[in-house]
């Protein structure tokens, strides 16, 4: 992947066609290596999440993401 495994993409529904994913970090249309962890109907739903880094780029070692489903 082009900025890294963790990222945004939009997926939106056209009539007679279905789903068409948009990754444009990546530059691409389509994204059978993408795993979605959110489904808003409103825009104003989808909130971004940020954050920053301060320190050496080499002190990441690793990451883990946890998604729980509740409700």
């Amino acid at each position: 992947m082009g900025a890294g495994a963790t990222h945004a993409w939009a997926e939106v529904y056209v009539p007679g066609v279905g789903w068409i994913t948009f990754d444009p970090t990546n530059r691409s249309v389509g994204g059978a290596n993408l795993n979605p962890v959110a489904v808003v109907r409103d825009i104003g739903q989808a909130v971004p999440v940020a954050g920053s880094f301060v320190g050496p780029s080499d002190a990441l070692l690793s990451m883990n993401v946890e998604v729980s489903v509740t409700g």
